[in-house]
């Protein structure tokens, strides 16, 4: 009979490693918020056309500077409202577009209204949006920029660009650092001398230097078709992942040779080459697996570098170029003084997105890496 009644029966049962890291993972709130943050931002981004009331890229001339605008639940006499409104608001000085709330003007705040067609994920034709006011109301949650812009919308579509070269980044450097670490790890020899060379150039130039050198390449020279003397933005998305993948494979290799070096004399890989397995199945079966708890822990470690990558390139202004828009290009539009002292949301939204994301992958990161480690205990 069990004598204490705290312990359950589940307690006694074996769990697998997989339930034993995710019992871990679950202890950690600190991991658990900043998954569900990524997945919020992550989520946001998927579905940004439809959820920005704008089209990130209209302008409207007739709200320059127009101030964050928030949907209020009580007026100005203290009244409790059920709908949602935001006040009109007029500039008072047109020199120092400074603006003010007209109080007798209120806007209820609309759900599925109709808007100018556009496409979701490029494919898709829609002409709803999620939120929306009427003309001329103006629902700006972040504020406008200097030729109107809605910055709300410009976040959200800025964050499909910076966000996803993240994982698509991490996803292509962590497959040639597995290739490329598993080989010089394996076989060893010319290989293993060869690789390492190329990692220790690698890494023994200033990445940054690095990155706006390979970036001038790409644009004047072209390489596979991408790039050349005109460059779309298109071409320019895949420009920036190729380069912070060339540049990010290194570290990832070094780590995983060595990783490799461990495993393949373990007596289960010894065990498959005595029983003639492919040099293929060892690798892939037996060898790889065992790295992918460092994989998986590298990866939510690093996206936040392929994002600031991302970032410090369009902020150099030889990034992602208008008309698209990324979260470094907003904030290089809001580097002036002017901008920081009149319009300060220009700023702190996209730098607070890029505060809020890098801290929940480090968040996430850390939790799994104290989740997966078999030697950790609560």
């Amino acid at each position: 009979m069990n004598e204490n009644p705290e312990i359950g029966l589940e307690d006694f049962a074996v769990s697998s490693p997989g339930a034993m890291a995710w019992r871990r993972l679950k202890l950690n709130r600190a991991a658990l918020v900043g998954a569900a943050v990524l997945a919020a931002l992550y989520m946001t981004a998927l579905f940004g056309s439809f959820i920005s009331p704008y089209d990130p890229a209209a302008r409207d001339y007739g709200a320059p500077n127009h101030p964050p605008t928030l949907p209020r639940f009580v007026d100005e006499y203290g009244k409790f409202r059920m709908r949602p409104f935001v006040y009109g608001m007029k500039m008072t000085d047109p020199v120092s577009q400074r603006w003010e709330y007209d109080f007798s003007r209120k806007y209820p705040l609309r759900f599925f209204v109709p808007s100018e067609p556009y496409k979701m994920w490029w494919v898709i034709p829609m002409r709803t949006r999620l939120t929306g006011v009427d003309l001329p109301g103006v629902l700006a949650l972040f504020g406008r920029d200097s030729v109107g812009k809605d910055v709300f919308s410009r976040v959200i579509e800025g964050g499909k660009i910076s966000l996803s070269i993240g994982l698509v980044g991490i996803t292509v450097s962590l497959l040639i650092g597995m290739l490329m670490g598993s080989l010089a790890g394996y076989f060893g020899g010319w290989w293993d001398v060869a690789i390492m060379r190329v990692v220790e150039f690698l890494l023994s130039i200033p990445s940054l230097y690095l990155i706006i050198a390979l970036r001038a390449y790409f644009q004047t020279q072209g390489v596979f078709g991408i790039g050349g003397s005109q460059v779309n933005s298109s071409q320019m998305y895949l420009i920036i992942v190729v380069i912070l993948s060339l540049i990010g494979w290194a570290g990832q290799a070094r780590v995983i040779r060595g990783m490799v070096l461990a495993i393949k004399e373990t007596d289960f890989v010894m065990a498959e080459r005595a029983l003639g397995a492919s040099t293929l199945r060892i690798i892939t079966r037996h060898i790889l697996p065992n790295t992918m708890s460092y994989v998986i822990i590298s990866a939510t470690i690093a996206v936040p570098g392929y994002i600031l990558g991302e970032v410090a390139l369009s902020y150099l202004g030889v990034g992602i170029q208008e008309p698209q828009v990324s979260w470094g290009i907003m904030l290089e539009d809001a580097q002036s003084l002017s901008a920081i002292s009149n319009s300060p949301w220009l700023l702190f939204a996209p730098a607070s997105l890029i505060f809020i994301t890098v801290f929940a992958f480090n968040f996430l990161g850390d939790g799994l890496r104290d989740a997966l480690d078999p030697k950790h205990r609560r």
